[in-house]
């Protein structure tokens, strides 16, 4: 039913010559430059390499609309000069030192991969939850929303995707998530705060993940991981859950604190993406001396402190990106664009 209406939209919103509509156009757009997901290594500007699991690929063709890219946030950034306004968006002057402008880059950056790869995209505008922080509808929204997809990943408003080429089909087989995987978070930054060395732990003495980034596959397992998330504060089955209602770090310390014990107690249940992968940004360790671990946010950047980093990050994917395909046409078909004196 919800993917019929959603193909209703789309055909609703062809013009009367046929013409592509923009999301017909961007993955076409970008088709030279998207890298194959069973590729086994990937090489950024820099000329770093990464590799994939040596089990890999689990996943050799794009999923497509079978993956949901999701946002979900209490705020709507639609004042002036932002995302959601109806009027022109002015990207100089949209200013990412205040919540809204960081909300507009970070959502923009996210709806543009998944038009890229052919993935859904949804922004997720939540209510605020009553004696709960706000971050506690993660859990619920995932659970709602994985009954219509095979993955759903959510991306918090202060991280952005880097490699607008690279698909998650790929990152699957880099991070080791399979078939039978039910979700995969990054392990979170390690830091000192008011003289705790350990308060990135949880009781146990194990590095928390980190929720701001979050894959769910569609799993009868995974639902029920769900929904044991998000029941947690009732203390129904965890005694003391509650605390974290509102305690800093939430949802998050609840899932690494009783979940990722309860069921994954093999350790083949939940992936643990590596912090450098997926948390941090350029700077943050040097910047910020109680932040311990150097993890620079290689494929999805976290702006976890300076947050109005987001903007010039969207900047940096869009732009090379644009780099990529622009030098695709102009050296492949060097001998039209190029006049060579005699």
């Amino acid at each position: 039913m919800f993917r019929s209406i959603l193909d209703d939209q789309l055909s609703q919103r062809r013009g009367i010559f046929g013409k592509p509509t923009i999301s017909e156009s961007f993955p076409r757009l970008f088709d030279s430059i998207r890298y194959p997901a069973s590729e086994p290594t990937y090489t950024d500007a820099f000329g770093k390499v990464f590799d994939v699991k040596e089990d890999a690929p689990w996943w050799k063709e794009p999923l497509r609309n079978e993956i949901l890219i999701l946002d979900i946030d209490t705020r709507i950034p639609q004042g002036r000069n932002e995302l959601w306004n109806d009027g022109r968006l002015n990207w100089a002057t949209m200013n990412a030192k205040e919540d809204m402008g960081m909300i507009s880059a970070s959502f923009m950056n996210h709806f543009l991969y998944a038009q890229i790869h052919g993935y859904d995209y949804r922004f997720f505008n939540a209510h605020e939850m009553q004696g709960m922080h706000n971050t506690w509808v993660k859990p619920h929204a995932l659970f709602d929303l994985l009954h219509s997809y095979k993955f759903v990943i959510f991306i918090d408003a202060d991280a952005t995707i880097q490699h607008l080429e690279v698909p998650f089909e790929w990152l699957f087989n880099r991070w080791g998530i399979t078939p039978q995987t039910s979700i995969a978070m990054p392990l979170d930054t390690r830091q000192i705060l008011n003289g705790d060395t350990h308060a990135s732990e949880d009781s146990k003495g194990r590095l928390q993940l980190n929720s701001g980034l979050v894959i769910a596959q569609a799993l009868p397992h995974t639902f029920e991981m769900l929904t044991a998330w998000k029941e947690c504060p009732s203390e129904t089955r965890y005694p003391g859950c509650a605390l974290w209602k509102k305690e800093w770090s939430h949802e998050q310390r609840a899932f690494s604190e009783y979940i990722r014990y309860d069921f994954d107690p093999e350790g083949t249940h939940i992936v643990e993406i590596p912090c450098n992968d997926a948390m941090g940004y350029p700077g943050l360790r040097e910047n910020h001396p109680h932040i311990t671990s150097n993890c620079t946010g290689q494929f999805i950047r976290h702006h976890t402190i300076d947050k109005d980093m987001t903007k010039k990050s969207v900047e940096q994917g869009v732009l090379q990106a644009m780099a990529d395909l622009a030098r695709k046409e102009l050296l492949g078909n060097r001998e039209t664009y190029k006049i060579r004196e005699t």
